[in-house]
């Protein structure tokens, strides 16, 4: 079976490891931008390790129930420096801070007006911090159709997938057979969340932080703990 692994996954504000992992093991990472924004999920906020024990970085957003990702807007308050000045009191002392922060701190100051573009630049910069070089795709740049299974298995086809890299959590909802009949393999993610040393020793370790939060302490040493976690 020849054709590329594809993974699908909505853009997330700084996502967690197993995000990163899914993208690690695959060769066209799609991000599906042409779905319901989900209020109170993590498409718009991610948490990080504060001395006080894990907290939220939210990115105030303009949404109705109806509004798809792509079409998500920002708005118009002083986030970003709100996000920088938590991360600079809560990693400042980490090795690893001062030199991703000037590279991460222009893209969150950015301006973009929707959360989707934010959204990607900061997980395009996250990736190259890991060095994963998947493809990177946007549903909506697609001729695609569909909902759940009948949408995944037509942005597998428009990308000539042979593999269709899955998170674990589908398996309560998929229908294997539609990806049979297709002629996709349906494969699950494989991963398993790796302790390092993290700030605030005091406050223990804490796992499904935002994958910075990896990058911060660890820096060059991320992408192996992230590649064995995701192997």
């Amino acid at each position: 079976m020849s054709g590329p692994v594809v993974a699908i996954h909505q853009p997330q504000y700084l996502p967690w490891l197993k995000y990163f992992g899914k993208a690690a093991a695959c060769d066209i990472f799609v991000h599906l931008d042409t779905v319901p924004y989900q209020r109170d999920g993590v498409q718009n906020r991610n948490m990080v390790k504060t001395h006080q024990g894990p907290r939220w970085l939210t990115v105030p957003v303009h949404a109705s129930i109806d509004t798809t990702i792509a079409d998500v807007t920002i708005a118009r308050e002083h986030w970003a420096n709100k996000h920088l000045k938590t991360l600079t009191q809560s990693y400042g002392k980490t090795e690893y801070f001062p030199t991703m922060r000037d590279e991460l701190a222009p893209i969150l100051e950015s301006g973009f007006t929707h959360l989707a573009d934010l959204n990607i630049a900061a997980v395009d910069w996250t990736l190259r911090q890991f060095g994963i070089a998947c493809r990177q795709v946007r549903a909506s740049e697609l001729a695609v159709s569909g909902s759940k299974d009948d949408l995944v298995i037509d942005i597998c086809r428009a990308l000539g997938a042979a593999v269709y890299l899955s998170g674990t959590g589908a398996r309560a909802y998929q229908d294997p057979t539609k990806f049979a009949a297709a002629g996709i393999q349906l494969r699950y993610q494989q991963f398993t969340h790796p302790t390092y040393r993290q700030a605030h020793e005091s406050a223990g370790f804490i796992a499904d932080l935002a994958a910075i939060d990896l990058l911060f302490n660890m820096g060059p040493a991320s992408k192996e703990l992230l590649a064995r976690a995701a192997a």
